[in-house]
């Protein structure tokens, strides 16, 4: 399948978003590139190239390269990280989700296993009895 073959409009969107997204993984990266934020962006910037070659396969780096010619700044690695820093980012989530676990107990709004809770109406008694 050519490009040339798929709807300009559509290719034409692709290449916009792919911009947006590499733009904002620059801008992330250049506030702090080890953070969380920076991950995220790469995350969904990976996805987007992901996708295209889902649908386009081998003629998915023609847009690719479109992006880059375009937006002139370079697509970082597409693997998720796997060093210290990723490990750390993953150490520090873990931290603030225990955290906010802890806040939400003293604060007396933490469900316990055995309770059901509004969010699961399946397993809430009070919808089903």
């Amino acid at each position: 399948m050519h490009l040339a073959l798929q709807n300009a409009e559509t290719i034409s969107r692709l290449v916009e978003q792919g911009e947006f997204l590499l733009k904002s993984f620059h801008d992330e990266h250049q506030k702090d590139p080890d953070g969380v934020e920076t991950e995220f962006a790469r995350g969904e910037l990976v996805g987007w190239r992901s996708t295209l070659h889902t649908l386009y396969r081998d003629r998915a780096e023609d847009i690719v390269t479109r992006v880059i010619t375009r937006s002139r700044l370079t697509v970082p690695d597409g693997d998720v990280p796997t060093g210290a820093n990723h490990e750390a980012i993953l150490l520090e989530v873990g931290r603030l989700h225990d955290v906010s676990e802890r806040l939400a107990i003293l604060a007396g709004q933490h469900s316990h296993a055995s309770e059901a809770t509004h969010d699961d109406p399946v397993a809430d008694h009070h919808y089903f009895g």
